[in-house]
């Protein structure tokens, strides 16, 4: 019995692994600036799509894209960025029954856990622990978290017929650069203001489909927690493959102007352009038109839009990135950070910051399925999730969902007792079928099998 008991334990610790890190070097990440676009340019050459954003409401979105991305801010977040999602929720519960295994059973509170919200990307800039959340993804892009969004699609979803005679004019074998310019423009927008890639292949995925979809039969889409999900997604595939490219830096470095971490350099002397690596991304207009060869001859205008490296006019309702505290003090926390990362004040960019880790979380595949960043799809993972149509009724990603169109609102509590009783199934399963009176199954071996 006593050793029995002993190997249980040990299948305890033996089931939770510690987040791992991966060296990326510093340079080594390429930052992606979205695509201001010039709708008026746009117009003046035969491309009017005017009604189509303003059905999106996204037209205070495309006025934001127009501004400065701050490569160093951007890769010191990115270099420490963690999803703390359902899967990470459990982890946390994991740890705390290894050091205290009187605690199985017990809620969050009972173990003197934060009770699982929404999901989060959590990281430090300049030194400064900061956490982005769809609603603050939301107020950086000026639109309202609403609107319709289907993810993890699979390639019966009834949605892709009505994509087919939309965009594809009902022939499914139509090639991309073949249909109509306007959805060619969407699409584009879609690859180079909202889900940037780096490599890869340029088809748009089934997700990606359906939203090309929605955006062209004037149907809103939820762009913020589409945007939370691409994010979540890169964050978790640069540490599963080493993925180098981070996407949406423009928006990334909104968050930090709009967050005070931009006002909170100034104080030191560490805003220049030359510290902080400005640059903005290349602007979709008429040239972009004949580019593409939708239009012969592109008319330029002295009133197209040109590219801005003046931050925006800071909000005065904007949600908190960090914990409050003194202004003085967290500058001198940066300075501190500055100091030791080798950043100098006069011209250079981090050095010694370059070798910061990625931090990363061991997976579930019981539970990862249907989290909100579930990372890249997979033929195995693709299930359809509920068409959320209405307004974001959840918070939070749901663990598992019915193929059906709408699905009721769930809590993050829910969520939690959900995954716990999926995998005490799964324990109970495998024991019942590999456990003998010699060979007691910890939780690793039931992995393993």
């Amino acid at each position: 019995m006593a050793s029995s008991s002993s190997k249980q334990t040990s299948g305890l610790s033996s089931s939770y692994v510690k987040p791992k890190t991966i060296a990326i070097p510093f340079e080594s990440f390429e930052v992606q600036s979205e695509s201001p676009v010039d709708f008026a340019s746009l117009k003046r050459n035969e491309m009017d799509l005017e009604a189509l954003i303003t059905v999106q409401e996204m037209f205070p979105y495309f006025c934001m894209l127009n501004g400065p991305t701050y490569v160093t801010l951007v890769k010191d977040f990115w270099a420490r960025a963690e999803v703390y999602d359902v899967e990470a929720a459990l982890a946390e519960e994991d740890e705390a029954m290894i050091r205290n295994p009187s605690l199985r059973g017990k809620t969050r509170q009972e173990m003197g856990l934060k009770s699982f919200r929404q999901t989060e990307i959590r990281s430090i800039v300049m030194g400064i622990p900061i956490t982005i959340t769809k609603e603050v993804i939301a107020k950086a892009c000026r639109v309202a978290a609403n609107g319709r969004f289907i993810w993890n699609a699979n390639r019966f979803h009834p949605f892709l017929e009505s994509y087919k005679g939309v965009v594809l004019k009902g022939n499914s074998s139509t090639k991309l650069v073949d249909i109509e310019g306007q959805h060619r423009m969407l699409l584009k927008f879609m690859m180079e203001c909202f889900f940037q890639k780096g490599g890869g292949s340029d088809q748009p995925s089934i997700d990606h489909k359906l939203v090309l979809y929605f955006l062209a039969s004037f149907n809103k889409i939820n762009l913020p927690r589409y945007i939370m999900h691409h994010l979540c997604w890169a964050i978790k595939e640069g540490i599963r493959s080493k993925r180098k490219q981070i996407p949406c830096g423009r928006l990334l470095s909104e968050i930090f102007t709009q967050g005070k971490i931009l006002e909170i350099l100034r104080r030191i002397n560490l805003a220049s352009d030359q510290v902080l690596r400005t640059k903005t991304g290349k602007m979709i207009n008429g040239k972009t038109l004949q580019n593409m060869k939708i239009i012969k001859k592109f008319s330029p205008n002295e009133k197209d839009l040109k590219e801005s490296t003046s931050p925006t006019k800071l909000m005065t309702d904007f949600p908190p990135i960090y914990q409050e505290r003194n202004s003085e003090d967290l500058a001198k926390l940066v300075a501190h950070y500055a100091k030791d990362s080798g950043i100098r004040m006069d011209s250079e960019a981090p050095t010694a910051a370059a070798q910061a880790p990625l931090q990363v979380r061991r997976k579930r595949s019981a539970t990862d399925a249907g989290s909100e960043a579930s990372g890249a799809l997979t033929k195995k993972s693709r299930k359809d999730n509920s068409d959320a149509s209405a307004i974001d009724a959840c918070s939070s990603p749901m663990l598992k969902r019915k193929r059906r169109r709408e699905a009721p609102p769930v809590s993050s509590q829910e969520q939690l007792e959900e995954a716990r009783k999926r995998r005490a199934k799964e324990m109970s399963d495998f024991r019942k079928k590999y456990e003998t009176p010699d060979f007691v199954m910890t939780r690793e071996d039931a992995r393993e099998a």
